[in-house]
């Protein structure tokens, strides 16, 4: 599958309000953040299928799963989806 591929069909849509909404209501929800640390800086949260979030997690990205969704943090804004370094190497992984 290439990048292109990837975003369109494992990465659902941008998520930003809901994800923000979610957590300014339910502060317990930064506790089931994966992969997150003091240094990480989510720019968008993307709503991903359950098996893309496996494939960003086992790469070190962030994700909070929760209410039966699956979300990215993206660290990175201003480029294209199919641009990021991690998305590039999933497509190389799913070769």
């Amino acid at each position: 599958m290439t990048a292109n591929e990837i975003t369109d069909r494992l990465i659902l849509d941008n998520q930003n309000l809901v994800v923000e909404e979610l957590m300014r209501h339910d502060e317990s929800l930064w506790e089931e953040l994966e992969n997150f640390d003091e240094d990480s800086e989510i720019m968008e949260w993307w709503l991903v299928t359950p098996y893309m979030a496996e494939m960003l997690k086992e790469n070190g990205e962030v994700i909070l799963a929760a209410y039966d969704c699956c979300w990215w943090g993206r660290q990175i804004s201003g480029q294209a989806l199919y641009m990021d370094w991690v998305i590039q190497k999933i497509a190389e992984q799913m070769g």
